[in-house]
């Protein structure tokens, strides 16, 4: 059996009839009653129920038997007397347990009716996510919430059944969408720390979430208040003069990516085709044959050289468009409802970069048409070269 199975004990929690804490009567109605049964009184270090009455190896159907219930075994669910009981552990006052079931209300974690009491227990903890965002994190073993900007602060989630009542769902519901809103999110998650610290820093410990509890409204009222403060400093000129430096600043970047090898391309035509001009008709292995060939050589190192210039600025351009789709994306994310409006600075900017990338192209085909009209003109000037080629035998020098 899955050792974390906590279905024969609801079925045995469900049937039984307790009499005031732990104790309980339990009639055995069917089969699935009585099997639940003989697994848990057989295995009491996992279930912890014991019989009180009758014999275990021997109960048969339709007979009423007096039980004990334990605590089972941490990893197959809890027991509790209430919802008071339940809130007695730590852990438990920021996240619900995963199986569980209260004795009072017979109500476990997947029923479908849930009692009001249990329903304000889990707004609590949609209000304790909530401020998880703000907080650099949650300790769940002892329920602490711990915020880190401008020193420690701890907030324990220390509450009762009774003092869940106190929760305000509309402000409630205000923080969860105010947090939840994709818009200035990691402001916003700044401001709501702000605002705990500021209604809580003194405080003492002990209380201070009973008392965040109870002036939940004055918490939504100061974070929404926070915001609209930012809101009122956040510009969109600003915004607008930032894209417009950074405009020209990529733009200036993307034309040197063109400007820095201006020297090289300028020499593509004299280390090409212009220096082939320079060969002489060689009819044999001498010093024509000899000047043609330095030359040729030449026009080798120059274009490798140029290549592996063009190779690096392509690379720039790459790095370059990756930085402009990060600024883009940061732009959407923090200002999202306003980014439509800056569409233009990108748009601009990736026309460039692809101006560019058609500029060093069209140079790398130049470079490329010169290399070999060199090699054309080579050939046909050195006649040593040709034959080589051709098979045909040189005269020597």
């Amino acid at each position: 059996m899955n050792d974390q199975n906590f279905e024969p004990l609801l079925t045995l929690y469900r049937a039984s009839e307790f009499k005031g804490g732990r104790e309980a009567s339990l009639k055995v109605k069917d089969q699935a009653i009585l099997d639940a049964l003989v697994t848990c009184v057989n295995d009491p270090r996992e279930f912890s129920v014991t019989l009180l009455t009758g014999d275990p190896d021997n109960i048969p159907l339709q007979s009423t038997v007096e039980l004990s219930y334990g605590d089972p075994r941490g990893g197959r669910g809890v027991l509790a007397d209430n919802l008071a009981d339940l809130l007695t552990s730590p852990a438990a006052r920021v996240r619900e347990p995963g199986k569980y079931f209260l004795i009072d209300g017979k109500f476990a974690k997947a029923d479908t009716a849930v009692p009001k009491n249990v329903l304000r227990y889990r707004k609590v903890l949609e209000l304790i996510a909530t401020l998880k965002k703000a907080a650099a994190y949650l300790d769940v073993e002892s329920g602490t919430l711990v915020f880190v900007h401008g020193g420690k602060f701890e907030l324990p989630a220390r509450y009762t059944d009774k003092t869940i009542e106190l929760v305000n769902e509309d402000a409630l519901k205000k923080l969860v969408e105010f947090v939840g809103d994709d818009t200035h999110s990691e402001q916003k998650v700044a401001i709501l720390e702000t605002a705990v610290r500021n209604m809580l820093e003194h405080v003492e410990i002990s209380v201070r979430f009973e008392r965040l509890l109870a002036q939940l409204a004055d918490l939504a009222t100061k974070a929404s208040d926070g915001y609209r403060l930012f809101v009122a400093s956040f510009s969109y000129d600003k915004v607008r003069d930032t894209l417009e430096a950074t405009k020209v600043e990529y733009a200036t970047k993307i034309h040197k990516a063109f400007s820095d090898i201006q020297t090289q391309i300028l020499s593509i035509p004299v280390a090409t085709v212009i220096v082939a001009t320079q060969m002489k008709q060689a009819t044999k292995v001498g010093y024509e044959f000899w000047l043609n060939s330095a030359v040729l050589v030449g026009c080798w190192v120059f274009a490798v050289l140029v290549t592996f210039v063009l190779w690096n600025q392509f690379h720039t351009l790459g790095a370059l468009s990756g930085e402009i789709k990060r600024q883009k994306e940061t732009l959407t994310r923090e200002y999202k409802d306003i980014a439509k409006n800056f569409a233009d600075v990108f748009k601009f900017l990736d026309r460039r970069l692809k101006l560019q990338y058609w500029a060093l192209s069209a140079v790398g085909v130049v470079l490329a048409t010169g290399f070999v009209l060199a090699h054309v003109v080579y050939f046909q000037m050195t006649d040593p070269a040709s034959n080589w080629i051709s098979g045909t035998p040189t005269p020597s020098a």
